[in-house]
């Protein structure tokens, strides 16, 4: 019998892995001012604008803290039991994260399209990832 929820959480992983890439792309080019590539033309003024920051850290940097967190804690609990004490706490930390992750992202994507007034494609393909994520974290 074919299991959608199983199905689903298989995909978390994937879907981590792209957005850790994304964020490790754009952190680098963040960090060491290197050219990004573009399909808008505004992703260079969206990512060094004065809200591509948190407390000092880029954006990009949090994202490859939480995309890693979240492709890790994915495999930490398919590895588990599901009876194991760490599945409960696990999923937990999941849903936060990627809660967490798709409500700034939220923000981010409103400060980009009102504010900026441009679109970069890294950071609307990254908030599409921690929002199917989320939905997939909490649906599943």
């Amino acid at each position: 019998m074919f299991d959608l929820a199983a199905y689903a959480r298989a995909i978390v992983p994937p879907l981590s892995l792209l957005g850790l890439v994304i964020s490790l792309y754009v952190w680098r080019s963040q960090r060491y001012d290197k050219p990004i590539a573009c399909w808008t033309r505004d992703c260079d003024r969206v990512i060094r604008s004065p809200y591509s920051r948190l407390l000092g850290i880029h954006n990009s940097a949090i994202g490859v803290f939480v995309f890693l967190a979240i492709f890790l804690g994915t495999l930490l609990r398919q590895a588990e039991l599901p009876s194991s004490a760490l599945a409960w706490p696990i999923s937990l930390l999941l849903v936060l994260l990627s809660s967490l992750g798709a409500l700034v992202s939220l923000y981010l994507t409103y400060i980009q399209f009102f504010v900026l007034k441009g679109i970069c494609n890294w950071c609307l393909t990254s908030t599409l990832l921690i929002f199917a994520i989320f939905i997939i974290l909490t649906t599943g």
